[in-house]
């Protein structure tokens, strides 16, 4: 096992591009056909618009949200079809990742902390199920923090404050793996130890020994 687990007891997962693969060009490239404006254009609307942050902080609903997208690019989509786009972005979850999860879970108290929304986390309930077997997300780790239940997103220091207090031990026992560097500074900044991760499967077979 790496040295960065000296001294600690919980391990506090990322979910997108640590435990599940994401796409997101994806869903820039299926607004875009819808909308037919320019990728850049799309990326510049959605990615920044304050609706996003809203949405996965469960400040707004789905219904709102599909509307409120639909008045930046222009567009007309129904339900269906926007989570049919919004939902492209989400690759696979792998029951061989999921595997190493419960194996971590051993040695260590787990959990996930995530900025998501309500489209996303029925939909990675049926992804789990598909190829797990298992119901929900929540029977890999301790608890799981959405960002849309707790109301409160990464890297904002209140968010990591929150799952600190809630789980009850020092930060400075905690381990937290994210793909996105602010993420890993936030949490950093809060006090835990925190490492980037570029390649999952790769790092966590490093850092816990497994594989």
């Amino acid at each position: 096992m790496s040295d960065l687990l000296q001294g600690i007891d919980a391990v506090i997962f990322d979910f997108g591009n640590v435990l599940i693969d994401l796409d997101y060009p994806k869903v820039i490239r299926k607004f875009s056909e819808v909308a037919k404006k320019n990728q850049e254009e799309i990326e510049e609307l959605v990615v920044t618009a304050p609706v996003l942050q809203k949405f996965e902080m469960g400040m707004i609903g789905p219904d709102e949200f599909r509307a409120s997208i639909n008045n930046l690019l222009g567009t007309k989509m129904g339900e269906r079809q926007f989570e049919s786009i919004w939902n492209s972005m989400l690759k696979s979850i792998t029951k061989e990742r999921m595997d190493k999860v419960l194996k971590i879970g051993e040695k260590f108290d787990t959990f996930i902390l995530s900025n998501t929304n309500m489209i996303h986390e029925i939909a990675y309930e049926e992804m789990i199920m598909e190829s797990t077997g298992r119901f929900s997300l929540r029977d890999f780790v301790k608890e799981v923090y959405y960002s849309h239940e707790i109301g409160m997103r990464k890297p904002n220091l209140n968010c990591y404050k929150f799952v600190i207090d809630d789980i009850g031990l020092y930060a400075s026992r905690m381990l937290f793996l994210d793909d996105r560097l602010d993420n890993v500074e936030g949490a950093q900044r809060a006090g835990m130890k925190a490492v980037q991760i570029f390649d999952p499967d790769k790092q966590l077979n490093e850092i816990f020994g497994l594989g």
